[in-house]
């Protein structure tokens, strides 16, 4: 098969599931497919009729159901999304047009702070979602974020290029993926650094990155109790793989500030 693949894991979340499914299948051109990998411990309810496939996953982490959900697929582009993400039309054509050429492509994000309320009134409603992209609602910009965007702009350097590779909203060939090796399965179960780690062999790998502004994407902001502890086993285990100053300053960008992180980082 040719063309796009969407690919998203999901673990027990299945009101932002069901909205992100919703956003993707207004905007679904015929020639992508989606398939969902069912990390959790129930069963993964997709609307009736849907075009959509879904996987069991490995219960291994995100690293490992990405990659599981990338096997499955037949795409020859990859579009990884995550199970809280509401999208807007020409969403999936903005991924698509990137075709089977080198690099890999972020979709800009925003974190949307009074998500849960806004999820529970109106749930899996795409005309209600393209509003929130639209400006309807208050949307904050985090700074990994911000930090990718200077990047792109060439207020950082493009050494640091990797800031881009967010999975939450994030496609590259197939043929890119397969070279770097896809997605790292020893970060387990603990949240993040798999997708910014993936980016840095991406990256000396010669695949540039390039922020699509036309594949935006709003985060439903939730909230993680132990985010930050998981964070530190998985950043230790990430500056391991890649002992840089810009590896080792991360937690600086995401709990401090542009300032701070770019200083230590040597920019």
């Amino acid at each position: 098969m040719s063309g796009l693949s969407v690919v998203i894991p999901t673990k027990d979340k299945p009101e932002s599931l069901r909205a992100t499914l919703a956003c993707l299948l207004a905007d679904r051109p015929p020639s992508a497919e989606i398939v969902v990998v069912s990390d959790g411990e129930g069963p993964v309810a997709v609307p009736a009729d849907a075009p959509v496939r879904v996987v069991e996953g490995p219960r291994r982490g995100r690293a490992a159901a990405r990659n599981t959900g990338a096997r499955a697929a037949g795409g020859t582009r990859l579009l990884f999304v995550d199970d809280d993400i509401l999208t807007g039309p020409g969403f999936l054509s903005a991924h698509a047009a990137h075709g089977t050429g080198p690099g890999f492509v972020h979709g800009p994000l925003m974190e949307f702070p009074v998500a849960r309320r806004w999820l529970a009134a109106h749930g899996p409603d795409p005309v209600a979602a393209a509003a929130v992209l639209n400006g309807g609602e208050r949307l904050v910009r985090n700074n990994l974020e911000a930090a990718a965007l200077a990047v792109a702009a060439g207020t950082a350097p493009a050494r640091l290029g990797w800031l881009a590779c967010v999975g939450a909203n994030l496609s590259l060939s197939r043929a890119a993926f397969d070279q770097a090796g896809g997605f790292d399965e020893g970060f387990g179960t603990r949240w993040g650094c798999e997708d910014l780690e993936l980016g840095v062999r991406l990256l000396a790998a010669g695949h540039r990155p390039t922020v699509d502004r036309g594949a935006p994407g709003v985060h439903l902001t939730h909230a993680r109790p132990d985010r930050w502890e998981q964070h530190d086993v998985t950043h230790q285990r990430f500056a391991s793989l890649h002992d840089t100053a810009d590896v080792r300053a991360l937690p600086l960008l995401l709990t401090g500030s542009l300032a701070a992180y770019f200083a230590a980082a040597g920019s």
